[in-house]
């Protein structure tokens, strides 16, 4: 399932700072995909967006203008984040 993969990542991302550096330098959708991919986590980008939608659908305002990068919606969206 896609979101397994996609939470399963973002495990991995928390866990490993350089990967998260990587991450968090990710400009698109398609860099978060990519970069998941290559750790061997598969999952599209409609379901990465599908996903992250849903994830944020009831957050408030400032939980949402703390996001500044795609890797910081994988992050926050996904239980891999600091930030609250």
């Amino acid at each position: 399932m896609s979101l397994d993969a996609i939470k399963a990542f973002a495990a991995l991302v928390h866990s490993d700072s350089e990967l998260q550096a990587h991450v968090l330098g990710a400009s698109s959708a398609d860099d978060v995909v990519a970069l998941a991919a290559s750790r061997g986590h598969s999952f599209s980008k409609a379901s990465f967006l599908r996903e992250h939608a849903k994830a944020i659908h009831g957050a408030d305002d400032h939980a949402l203008n703390g996001i500044n990068s795609w890797g910081d919606a994988l992050m926050h969206a996904f239980g891999a984040s600091d930030h609250t």
